[in-house]
C-alpha cells in the first residue's frame, strides 16, 4: 500500500509489530578517502562558489567519535573500507535500503534493495555494499524499474518507522516516486510518500528524522501541504526545526538509534533544549567536516540487522 494523503492513512492498517524491531548493528564507511571533489548539493561550495576544503585529520577524529558513540550505546559497528575514487562513499545511508521481509509463516528474512544513484559520481559506490550485504547473509535485490531515469537513494530517502509496518519515502530531488510503488508491490511494504520541494533538502533525511514511534523532527519548508498533513496524521508529536538551525547545524539529520538517545551535530542549543523537554537524552557530536559535503549523523551510518 502506498499513500500520499492524510485521508488515506487508515488504509495502511498500521500495526505495531514485535518482530519489526530496530536493528542492533551500525554500518559505517572508513573516512580515509573523504573529500569534496564535485558539487551535487548546495552545501559543497562556499559563498564564492568554490569547492569546500576538508581537514581530513579532523574528519577522521569526528568519524571516530561518532563510531565510539554508537558503541557506547551498545551497538556493534561494522566498517566498510572506502575507495580513493569515491569521496562520498562515507555517507553510508545512501547506497542501500535494508529491511526484514517476512514469509507466510512470519519468519524474517534479511533483505536489501540496492540504490540506483542519480549522480554519476556516486553510482560506483553501490557494488561495494552489494558484497557487504551478501557476506552479512542478506538477500540482495536490485530495482526492476526498466527506465534508466528512475533513481533511488536508499535510506537517505526511505526511512523505516519502527515498530510499525511503515516506510516513509521521500522523492523529488534524488529519488523517483515510481520506486515506492515497486517496493510496495514487490515486497509488501506500506509506504507513506513525501514530496520534497526545496533543493536544500534533497534527501528525506535532511528534513525528517524519526525519534520514536510517536515523535518526528521535521523541516516544514521541505514539504508541500499534503506531506505536512500526512506527517501530522501519523505522528502525535511533530517537532518543527528552525530553518537556520537546520541549514547551519543539520538538526534534522540527527539520529535516534534506540528511541531514547538522540545523536546530533553540536551547537544548536535551542534544538537540544527542545529535545530535552521531550525527555530525550541528547548526545552532541562534531560533524562539521561532513556538513561541508552536505551530510551529518544520519547520513554517516546505516542501521543493519
Amino acid at each position: 500500500m502506498v499513500v500520499t494523503h492524510a485521508h488515506d492513512v487508515a488504509k495502511l492498517k498500521l500495526n505495531k509489530a514485535d518482530n519489526v524491531a530496530r536493528p542492533k548493528r551500525v554500518l559505517m564507511v572508513d573516512p580515509e578517502h573523504f573529500r569534496v571533489d564535485y558539487a551535487i548539493n548546495p552545501y559543497m561550495t562556499n559563498a564564492a562558489g568554490e569547492l569546500n576544503k576538508i581537514d581530513l585529520g579532523l574528519a577522521k577524529k569526528q568519524w571516530a567519535t561518532l563510531k565510539a558513540t554508537y558503541e557506547r550505546l551498545g551497538f556493534e559497528v561494522l566498517v566498510v573500507t572506502g575507495d580513493h575514487k569515491l569521496p562520498d562513499m562515507v555517507f553510508a545511508a545512501n547506497q542501500s535500503f535494508p529491511f526484514l521481509l517476512f514469509d507466510k509463516s512470519g519468519a524474517p528474512k534479511k533483505t536489501v534493495v540496492l540504490s540506483r544513484m542519480r549522480s554519476e559520481f556516486r553510482r560506483p559506490e553501490v557494488p561495494y555494499f552489494k558484497s557487504f550485504y551478501k557476506d552479512l547473509g542478506y538477500d540482495v535485490a536490485e530495482l526492476n524499474a526498466p527506465s534508466k531515469d528512475i533513481y533511488f537513494e536508499g535510506n537517505g530517502d526511505a526511512i523505516p518507522h519502527y515498530p510499525y509496518n511503515l516506510v516513509w519515502g521521500g522523492y523529488g530531488e534524488r529519488t523517483s516516486p515510481e520506486v515506492y510503488h515497486e517496493l510496495s508491490e514487490r515486497f509488501g511494504l506500506n509506504v507513506a510518500m513525501l514530496k520534497l520541494i526545496d533543493r536544500n533538502f534533497y534527501h528525506l533525511d535532511t528534513c525528517f528524522s524519526i525519534l520514536n514511534e510517536n515523535t518526528v523532527v521535521i523541516q516544514k519548508e521541505a514539504f508541500d501541504s499534503d506531506g505536512l498533513e500526512l506527517i501530522r496524521a501519523v505522528f502525535t508529536n511533530v517537532i518543527e526545526a528552525e530553518l537556520e538551525d537546520n541549514l547551519n547545524y543539520f538538526v534534522c539529520n540527527c539520529h535516534s538509534p534506540d528511541g531514547r538517545h538522540v545523536i546530533t551535530h553540536k551547537g544548536a542549543q535551542k534544538f537540544v533544549e527542545t529535545l530535552k523537554k521531550h525527555k530525550f537524552d541528547v548526545i552532541e557530536v562534531d560533524t562539521g567536516e561532513y556538513i561541508k559535503s552536505g551530510g551529518s549523523v544520519f547520513c554517516m551510518k546505516m542501521m543493519v540487522y
